[in-house]
C-alpha cells in the first residue's frame, strides 16, 4: 500500500491546495455572481477550503489504508463498492461537521441547505475522482506485480534449465559407445583403446566445464571432434565435422553446446554411405551468429531425449544474448544459428575464474 502514490508526502502536501483553489473557484462559477459573493467571501475562504480538501483527502487515505487490511479478503467488486461508500461516508460527513463549526462558530450564523449542497456536491465529485485515481493506480500495481512474478518464474525456470543443461550427463552416448565397446573389443584392441580414450575425453570435458558459464569455441571443437571420432565408429567414417571459423578463441558458448547439438542432429538424421552426414561450422555475414549447417534427412522416429536436452540448450542462451538460439529449415537444409558472443580477455578470465 505504501507504494501507492496517495501516500507520497509529495501528493499529500500539494494535492490540497491545488483542489482548495479549485473548490473556491467552482463556487464562485457556481452562484455565478462575483459581486455578491464578494462580501460573504474574504480571500479566508481559499484557506477554508484548502482545509476542507485536507480533510477530505487525509479522511480518504485513511479510510483506504485501514479498508485495505480489513477487506483483503473480500471479492474485488464487493471490496471496490465498500471502499468507495465508506471513503465517500465518512469524508463528506466530516466536512458537513466543518462547515458547519466554520458557519456557526467563526461566521456566526447557520448555513443554508442550498450552500450546504453545493460544497457536498463538490467535494463529492472530488471524492469520486480521488478513488479512481487511487483504483487506478491499484490496479496498476497489481498488474506490475503480476508480470514481475511471472518474470521472476520464467527466469527460475530458465535458471533451471541452464543448471540442469550444464550437469546432465548423456547416458544413451554413455550406453551406446559402451556396447561399440565391448564389440569392438573382440575384434580390435587398439580400436578399443582409442574409443575408450574419445569417451573418456567427452565426460572429463563436460565434468570439467560444468561450473563455467561460457567456454571458447576452440575448446568446444574440440571436443566436438572427439564426439565426431568415437560416433564414427558405429556410423563407419560417415560423418564429417568441416570448421571455416578461423578465431575460434575469441568466440565463446555454453559449455556442451556443440556435444548437444551434434548429438542431436546425428540421432534424429539417417546417415549411410550413400547419404553421409557433413555438418558445417561458419559465421553468419554480419558476424551475428554462429552457424550449424547440415543437409535434412529426418528419421521417421525422432529421439525425443535429445530434443529435450536441444530445447534446454535453446532456453539456457537468453541467459547471455539479446539475439534468439534458432533453428531453420530452407529447403533440403537445416540452420542451426548460436547468437555470437565475443568476450575480451578479461572478461574470459572472470568467467574462467
Amino acid at each position: 500500500m505504501n507504494r501507492l502514490f496517495i501516500h507520497q508526502l509529495v501528493f499529500r502536501i500539494l494535492s490540497a491546495p491545488i483542489v482548495g483553489v479549485m473548490v473556491y473557484l467552482l463556487i464562485l462559477l457556481i452562484n455565478n455572481d462575483f459581486t455578491e459573493l464578494k462580501d460573504i467571501f474574504s480571500s479566508a475562504e481559499v484557506y477554508v477550503c484548502i482545509g476542507l480538501a485536507y480533510l477530505s483527502l487525509e479522511s480518504m487515505r485513511l479510510t483506504l489504508s485501514l479498508s485495505e487490511k480489513w477487506l483483503s479478503r473480500q471479492l474485488l467488486k464487493r471490496r471496490i463498492t465498500l471502499q468507495i461508500v465508506g471513503t465517500l461516508v465518512i469524508s463528506l460527513s466530516l466536512i458537513i461537521l466543518a462547515i458547519w463549526a466554520y458557519y456557526k462558530w467563526v461566521i456566526g450564523f447557520t448555513i443554508n441547505a442550498s450552500e450546504l449542497s453545493i460544497f457536498v456536491s463538490i467535494y463529492g465529485v472530488i471524492g469520486l475522482l480521488y478513488n479512481a485515481l487511487f483504483f487506478s493506480n491499484f490496479y496498476l500495481n497489481r498488474e506490475n506485480t503480476r508480470i514481475i512474478q511471472q518474470e521472476k518464474k520464467l527466469r527460475e525456470k530458465l535458471d533451471a534449465d541452464f543448471i540442469s543443461f550444464k550437469n546432465e550427463i548423456n547416458p544413451d552416448l554413455l550406453y551406446e559407445s559402451l556396447e561399440n565397446l565391448i564389440l569392438t573389443l573382440q575384434h580390435n584392441a587398439d580400436q578399443a583403446e582409442e574409443q575408450i580414450d574419445y569417451l573418456a575425453g567427452i565426460y572429463r570435458y563436460s565434468l570439467i566445464n560444468r561450473h563455467k558459464e561460457l567456454i571458447s569455441l576452440e575448446e568446444e571443437l574440440y571436443a566436438a571432434d572427439h564426439l565426431i571420432k568415437l560416433l564414427n565408429y558405429k556410423y563407419q567414417n560417415q560423418l564429417n565435422l568441416l570448421n571455416s571459423i578461423r578465431d575460434t578463441k575469441s568466440i565463446h558458448l555454453i559449455p556442451g553446446s556443440m556435444l548437444v547439438t551434434i548429438d542431436a542432429i546425428v540421432r534424429n538424421t539417417l546417415i549411410s554411405k550413400k547419404s553421409p552426414l557433413v555438418v558445417r561450422i561458419y559465421l553468419e555475414e554480419g558476424d551475428d551468429y554462429l552457424v550449424l549447417q547440415h543437409t535434412i534427412n529426418d528419421r521417421l522416429l525422432l529421439h525425443q531425449e535429445s530434443l529435450h536436452a536441444f530445447a534446454r540448450l535453446q532456453r539456457s542462451y537468453s541467459f547471455f544474448s539479446e539475439n534468439p538460439f534458432v533453428q531453420v529449415k530452407a529447403g533440403k537444409e537445416n540452420y542451426i544459428k548460436f547468437p555470437l558472443m565475443r568476450i575480451t580477455a578479461d572478461e574470459t578470465q572472470t568467467i574462467h575464474d
